[in-house]
């Protein structure tokens, strides 16, 4: 176990909510392995709202991303990089294995002791060194691999995301005032990335107005950034007992929300990762992406792989992928999933 001197430690992840989020476990048991240490991020924006200074890490440095590309000015970043040396940085660990500009980040940061998986060609700048993982393997433990290889014991696999108390109170307000309960209701997130990765709104409907009819279920609508339009358009076809979610300001407010509900169902999307962070029962649906890859992570949910499976896919396949997802085929999931959850909560 690398355990000795290690006053300061530097973990480097950006990304996107997905990837972010599946980062989470192997910083959780950095914290398990080094309680005393000062534990440094640098990440993006988007992962203050996920894990905050002060919960699990004491610090970020915050780097602009787009697309997971660094855009902060060659200036800008050789002040980061003086503000990680004079942080006197004991380990470094890199979470973005496929960045030659994280790569660089480690090796210019001044720690003695240096861990990633990649990328390939730029091995010779850390100290601990493995193998990056071939084929199908899950986000989750391609993060978690790098944190073992340093000898950190990993007590708990599953993902974490911040609520504070405002953001439950804010969750607890919504679900009072519409008289929701926790198992009687069925949040669905319709939207995804890119449309061609969505299932059918009109299909979401169908699975929504299946669980109203038979299990007298409230169906929640969550919603991002340009998804209003979609959710009032799917609660219109789902008529009686679609509820739309309030806009959420912080991914600490959705947390809450998808926490409160009793079945979390939608793509592969951000907040299917924030639905198993907060270990709420999901259901998500996968057309390009592979489960064992991306899947909701953990025995508690299910993943439903398209039948279309391409070694890779176009817009067009994308979108193909998840039409041939059929609601017949998907609501036998669904619904083994809620009944499951039913006779748990009785």
């Amino acid at each position: 176990m690398v355990k000795e001197n290690i006053k300061n430690i530097l973990i480097i992840k950006w990304g996107a909510l997905g990837d972010l989020i599946a980062s989470t476990s192997a910083i959780k048991a950095v914290r398990d392995n080094f309680p005393d240490a000062h534990i440094i991020l640098l990440t993006n924006k988007l992962m203050g709202q996920i894990i905050p200074s002060g919960f699990i890490v004491d610090e970020h440095i915050v780097i602009n991303t787009n697309r997971n590309k660094v855009t902060d000015s060659f200036f800008k970043q050789i002040i980061t990089i003086f503000k990680l040396r004079k942080r006197k940085i004991d380990l470094c660990i890199n979470l973005r294995w496929t960045s030659e500009r994280a790569a660089l980040f480690t090796y210019l940061s001044g720690a003695k002791i240096r861990v990633s998986s990649g990328p390939e060609k730029l091995m010779n700048f850390y100290t601990i060194k493995l193998e990056h993982p071939r084929g199908r393997y899950h986000e989750i433990h391609r993060n978690l691999d790098i944190v073992k290889a340093l000898g950190c014991k990993v007590y708990d696999e599953n993902p974490v995301v911040f609520i504070s108390e405002n953001d439950q109170k804010y969750a607890d307000d919504f679900f009072n005032k519409n008289n929701l309960e926790k198992l009687k209701t069925i949040c669905i997130h319709p939207g995804a990335s890119k449309p061609n990765r969505a299932w059918l709104p009109d299909r979401f409907a169908e699975i929504a107005k299946r669980l109203i009819k038979n299990y007298n279920a409230k169906i929640l609508l969550t919603w991002g950034s340009g998804e209003e339009d979609l959710v009032k358009y799917v609660s219109s076809q789902i008529g009686e007992g679609a509820i739309i979610s309030p806009r959420t300001n912080t991914i600490g407010q959705l947390a809450a929300i998808i926490k409160n509900s009793g079945l979390f169902f939608s793509n592969c999307t951000g907040p299917m990762n924030v639905a198993v962070a907060v270990k709420t029962p999901t259901v998500a649906l996968l057309g390009s992406s592979h489960p064992v890859d991306w899947g909701a992570y953990g025995d508690l949910h299910i993943n439903i792989k398209s039948p279309l499976v391409l070694e890779h896919y176009s817009d067009e396949d994308e979108r193909k992928a998840m039409e041939s997802l059929s609601v017949d085929y998907v609501w036998n999931f669904v619904e083994k999933k809620y009944l499951e959850i039913i006779n748990k909560g009785n």
